[in-house]
């Protein structure tokens, strides 16, 4: 017992045994240190992990980091899918009680205006890389709706690859035509090795040649002086006042030296531009004659383009404020002669022109004369590259907003001040684009920021200077714009046609996510699909009004394609309803919409877009006599019998120029027929 008791002075007087060495401070996490713990060195360590805490090391951990990363990375594999699992189980609930769902009130709008970029937006869902794709992800589904309307084809009539994105009408047609095409598990669809929407809607008469250079006939024509003034007035007086940055007097000016050799040597980036306005002039000014020395509308216009082509050709790459200019004039002229591919290449070069120059920075050097002029080239065309590129559902080429320091023109009283206002309208064009059409959230998500963005809209709207302001919802024109100005007359047309035109591809989405699903939306998604139609029927309705007062308007070509637009986009629900009561009314504005189309049969394509519209215009009367009588509701929307028929339904015409392109339920063969029957016709539009 002694000896027992004796032990511990003995063995404190002994050297005492050795301890296993703890691991250095260095080694372990923080807390551990921190606490004296016993560190098991992993990541995360066993007393960070159990109490859910982060595990931070420092010292050398980083020189073991990689013995490490096997067990970092599944851990953090697992928490990703429990996540993901927690995520689902909500939008899981959300979505079976939709009634629940609160749109944020008091949440603040999104900058607008010139400091909201692609880098100042919302990032919420936005990365160019690919996710992995969950189990029961509808994140995912929603955001492929978006790409699978995409279109990438072979343009025949070029031999070119052509794409068209999602907010494109060209994608808009194409999402028409795949809900018509037969759905049957058992017989999967073919479509014709040699079909392509692309090809169909192109124009074959308007393709420009590119000559060497300009050619002596030119001046010994005397720069066409005979025709020139025609030209002119019918782009100054006209479609000017929309996008107004050339200085008109200047013009006339330079002009006159041209014609009256006042000086020696023409400057060859002035003739260019010079042209496309004549170019210009002669496609959209209204004809009260059939030819002028011989030759009409397209062949004066095309004439005139292919030589101020061959001015840029010789020109090469001159960065100027004409040259920029000339590529604009190019531009609209494509767009117009409604080919949008053409249109988008030739403004992406007067754009990355602008850069070039400087023209959309503010440089310290000696005042140029021309800098307001130049500061209206660069923000009309500004916006004018955010409106073209959304509408063929491409990415625009300007880049983040903080390079371009130029100052923006006066918000005054003149016909300049449409500028200003459009560059407003284009970031919320652009906000459209990124976060409605290329953003991969929820559709929740998507509405939430819908329906901020018609506010934006709204709140753009209610700011626009009296004068311009289109006669839209609660505002009425006051007696005092029946003394207008004519520029003003001109723009408030145009930005009311635009704001339907946009506040429609705004809520398209839904609308296509409600005729893929084929299922009673929710109350927010049913009063956005009212929203897109309505805007639809707004679109044609306002097109239509002002084609029976003013005539000019029918030669701006463009506006075949938002009659298309809207056209193609009610055509969509009433394809996969039906004749019946909800679809009546819609049935009356594409009626409206062939007949604003019809009054443009100078147009090849507007005559094509005709004949596709009435198609199915006839398809859809025929399901009509084909609905089934009435039975009990199952609470689903019904597709009617001839959307689920075979390719071999009766009462579907086709036209003799549609055969080797388009119809999917139709075998159609040889492209060649279509050439053949389309060659010889005056022109076609494109986007």
């Amino acid at each position: 017992m002694q000896s027992h008791q004796s032990t511990p002075p003995l063995a404190a007087d002994a050297p005492a045994p050795k301890r296993a060495k703890r691991p250095r401070a260095a080694q372990a996490c923080e807390r551990c240190r921190t606490k004296k713990y016993k560190c098991d060195e992993q990541y995360p360590c066993s007393h960070c992990k159990k109490s859910q805490l982060d595990c931070v090391y420092q010292g050398n951990y980083r020189e073991r980091e990689s013995n490490r990363s096997a067990s970092y990375v599944a851990d953090l594999e697992k928490k990703v899918e429990e996540l993901a699992s927690r995520l689902r189980d909500a939008e899981a609930r959300v979505t079976a009680s939709p009634q629940s769902i609160k749109l944020p009130v008091n949440q603040p709008p999104a900058p607008t205006g010139i400091e909201t970029t692609p880098c100042s937006m919302p990032r919420t869902g936005s990365t160019p890389l690919e996710p992995a794709k969950l189990p029961g992800d509808t994140t995912q589904e929603e955001s492929a709706e978006s790409a699978d309307d995409e279109i990438k084809e072979l343009n025949h009539h070029t031999n070119g690859i052509e794409f068209y994105g999602s907010t494109s009408s060209a994608a808009i047609i194409g999402h028409l035509k795949k809900a018509r095409e037969p759905k049957s598990h058992e017989e999967p669809y073919h479509r014709p090795a040699d079909f392509s929407l692309i090809s169909t809607l192109h124009n074959p008469s308007f393709s420009p040649s590119y000559s060497a250079g300009p050619s002596a006939a030119i001046e010994q024509q005397n720069y066409y002086f005979d025709q020139a003034h025609v030209f002119m007035n019918g782009y100054f007086e006209n479609i000017h006042f929309i996008h107004p940055f050339i200085d008109k007097e200047d013009f006339l000016i330079r002009a006159n030296d041209l014609w009256f050799n006042r000086s020696h040597t023409a400057e060859p980036s002035f003739v260019a531009l010079y042209l496309s306005v004549l170019s210009f002039g002669a496609l959209v000014r209204v004809w009260d004659e059939d030819k002028l020395a011989g030759l009409g509308r397209f062949e004066w216009s095309r004439k005139l383009f292919g030589e101020a082509q061959a001015y840029l050709n010789y020109l090469r790459f001159s960065n100027d404020l004409e040259t920029v200019q000339c590529l604009y004039m190019m531009a609209k002229i494509c767009q117009n002669e409604l080919n949008p591919n053409l249109a988008y290449m030739y403004l992406g070069l007067a754009v990355r022109t602008c850069l070039s120059a400087g023209f959309n920075r503010e440089v310290e050097c000696p005042k140029d004369p021309r800098s307001s002029w130049i500061s209206k080239t660069w923000w009309g065309m500004f916006s004018l590259e955010i409106e073209m590129s959304f509408s063929v559902g491409r990415p625009d080429t300007l880049g983040m907003d903080e390079y371009h320091n130029r100052a923006i023109p006066d918000r005054d009283d003149t016909e300049y001040a449409i500028i200003p206002w459009m560059i407003d309208f284009a970031q919320i064009i652009r906000r459209v684009s990124v976060q409605i059409y290329h953003s991969r959230i929820t559709l929740q998500e998507k509405l939430q920021l819908a329906l901020q963005i018609e506010m934006e809209m709204d709140r753009w709207l209610a700011r626009l200077p009296e004068r311009i302001k289109p006669d839209i919802g609660a505002y009425r024109l006051s007696r005092s714009a029946l003394r207008d100005p004519k520029w003003a007359r001109r723009q408030r047309l145009v930005l009311g046609i635009r704001y339907y035109n946009v506040k429609m591809l705004l809520f398209r989405p839904f609308l296509s996510h409600f005729t893929r699903k084929l299922r009673h939306p929710p109350n927010e998604l049913e009063e956005t699909i009212a929203k897109c139609l309505d805007a639809a029927m707004k679109t044609i309705e306002v097109i239509h009004d002002i084609y029976r007062v003013h005539t000019f308007f029918r030669c701006w070509w463009y506006n075949t394609t938002y009659v298309m637009f809207a056209t193609s986009t009610l055509l969509l629900p009433m394809s996969k309803l039906g004749m019946c009561a909800d679809t009546m009314p819609l049935l009356r504005s594409v009626e409206m919409g062939v007949e604003i189309l019809e009054s443009m049969d100078e147009s090849v394509v507007a005559r094509k877009s005709v004949e596709i519209i009435r198609q199915y215009l006839r398809d859809f009367r025929a399901s009509g006599a084909q609905q089934p009588a009435p039975g009990p509701s199952d609470g689903t929307e019904k597709v009617p019998v001839s959307m689920e028929a075979g390719a071999g339904q009766s009462g579907f015409e086709i036209p003799e120029w549609a055969y080797g392109f388009g119809f999917p339920d139709y075998s159609f063969e040889g492209i060649a027929r279509l050439f053949d029957d389309i060659g010889g016709l005056p022109m076609l539009d494109g986007d």
